[in-house]
């Protein structure tokens, strides 16, 4: 059975501590207590075996001892980013949950002409979103938590940093394939993609992503959807990108 995995701020003296949900889950859910074994991570530091120390439940904090390095820090020499247009509540949950288990870096949502859902209190949206993306992040190994940015209104107010290679993933396309530009991908440099909504993007948004140096790409012969759209091609780069590091 494999022990709870826990996100800590910092971990100095090899103690850290778990506090707020993570306390509350760690109490009255996994009923967890002084003197069991668990494991701590975070980018910073990495991960380690670490057992529960005094448990203070009025100030809702958990002492922890890290015991033993079990994963250095995470050192990727690449970013990926993925623009994905605001789809109905449960895909899009499923959709950013496995984006987080690929490995992407960075997750910007983005409301686009044909986005039939509708956004009432951003504030809570993106802090169910964290918590969909943290629990990923739990469940899949990471030691990084993809970055959340708030929602783009408009695809005129996307902006990506320079550099970074941009793939439009276009129904229309029919020539180019994501596999192929991928590939060429030199292992380490930063890549960006976008994913429209159900129905696609109108003409008007293709060309101005177009025209914001995206290449249009495809990934295949069959019209999928949005959220599937998405964990392929993040597939697809995550696999080219970081081929060269796994293999060391």
């Amino acid at each position: 059975m494999s022990l709870h995995r826990f996100f800590v701020n910092k971990i100095t003296d090899n103690k850290a501590v778990i506090q707020g949900d993570d306390f509350e889950h760690a109490i009255k859910v996994l009923r967890l207590k002084e003197g069991d074994n668990i494991v701590i991570f975070n980018y910073e530091h990495g991960e380690y075996s670490a057992v529960i120390g005094p448990i203070d439940e009025t100030g809702r904090i958990m002492e922890v001892i890290a015991v033993e390095l079990l994963r250095a820090r995470e050192r990727k020499s690449s970013k990926i980013t993925a623009i994905i247009a605001l789809i109905k509540k449960d895909k899009m949950e499923f959709t950013l949950e496995k984006l987080t288990e690929l490995g992407i870096d960075r997750i910007i949502p983005l409301i686009t002409k044909r986005t039939v859902i509708k956004i009432k209190d951003e504030a809570k949206k993106e802090k169910r979103w964290e918590s969909i993306i943290y629990s990923a992040v739990k469940q899949c190994g990471r030691l990084s938590t993809p970055e959340l940015l708030p929602v783009i209104d408009g695809v005129k107010n996307i902006s990506v940093e320079e550099g970074a290679q941009k793939f439009f993933i276009y129904e229309k396309e029919d020539k180019k394939y994501l596999i192929d530009e991928a590939v060429r991908l030199v292992p380490g440099s930063d890549a960006c993609f976008i994913i429209g909504p159900e129905g696609g993007f109108d003409k008007d948004e293709a060309d101005v992503i177009l025209s914001r140096g995206f290449t249009g790409v495809s990934i295949g012969d069959t019209i999928l959807r949005a959220e599937t759209a998405a964990i392929a091609a993040g597939t697809v780069l995550v696999q080219a990108l970081r081929r060269s590091t796994w293999k060391n």
